[in-house]
């Protein structure tokens, strides 16, 4: 089998009448473009999407005429909001609706805001929820704050207005989202080497940490924020177990 990429698979899902977007590293890189700083690029193996339920069906025959083996069990027992396939040695991650790790981010009509990937400020929220950041997630989180900046979803800048509304309701989100900008912070020479391209990126931070600070917060941010770090305001996703093995050369 030739090596797929994520147009092909896209391309496939929407000709079945289905949608979907990219996500993950792969994402990161087609959003910021040539504005993403070399040190920043890095390699990512998965193919990782999002659709919604009305296109399991045309996901299921994309990926049939694809070639794609798909993980039976896992799919079986989680297919209501992920499913995974195979292209020999790439994995194919694919979430429906929801993209569920350590929060839940509802993705059901966010994915025509972008003709191929999640828009920006979805693409930060994905990182940003991770409470245990790695290397890797600091580093796309540092590549869209540097190369699409803060402001208005319609100049492909990320929608600060969209983060603070959903933030304000969701106080264990928001609690995390705060953490992971500010291991960035505490980071963010060792992420960058450069001292410029920090400092730019200190910048991007400070203001996106004052916007959260400061956007109004609803009654359930409120209430949740009384008992807070008291109880558990997070989950800790496993891996997903597979029976795939790859091949080898």
């Amino acid at each position: 089998m030739s090596e797929i990429t994520e147009h092909d698979v896209i391309a496939a899902i929407t000709s079945q009448g289905g949608i979907a977007r990219l996500l993950g590293g792969r994402a990161v890189h087609a959003v910021c473009g040539e504005s993403l700083p070399a040190i920043l690029r890095r390699t990512s193996l998965d193919i990782d999407l999002v659709t919604n339920g009305r296109s399991r069906k045309a996901l299921r025959a994309a990926m049939t005429e694809l070639g794609c083996t798909p993980e039976h069990e896992f799919n079986l027992l989680n297919g209501k909001e992920r499913m995974i396939f195979h292209a020999g040695d790439t994995k194919i991650d694919i979430f429906i609706d929801m993209f569920r790790m350590c929060h839940t981010l509802n993705l059901t009509h966010r994915l025509e805001l972008h003709p191929l990937t999640l828009s920006p400020a979805d693409l930060l929220l994905t990182k940003l929820q991770i409470v245990y950041a790695e290397q890797k997630d600091l580093s796309d989180i540092a590549a869209l704050l540097l190369a699409c900046g803060l402001g208005s979803e319609q100049l492909g800048a990320i929608d600060t207005g969209y983060i603070a509304k959903l933030l304000g309701n969701d106080w264990g989100f928001w609690r995390t989202c705060s953490g992971t900008l500010k291991t960035l912070d505490a980071r963010a020479d060792d992420i960058c080497h450069d001292h410029d391209l920090s400092l730019s990126l200190r910048r991007h931070i400070n203001e996106l940490l004052t916007v959260l600070e400061t956007a109004p917060r609803g009654l359930s941010w409120r209430m949740r924020a009384l008992i807070g770090e008291r109880s558990p305001w997070y989950e800790l996703p496993e891996e997903p177990v597979t029976g795939h093995l790859p091949t080898t050369a």
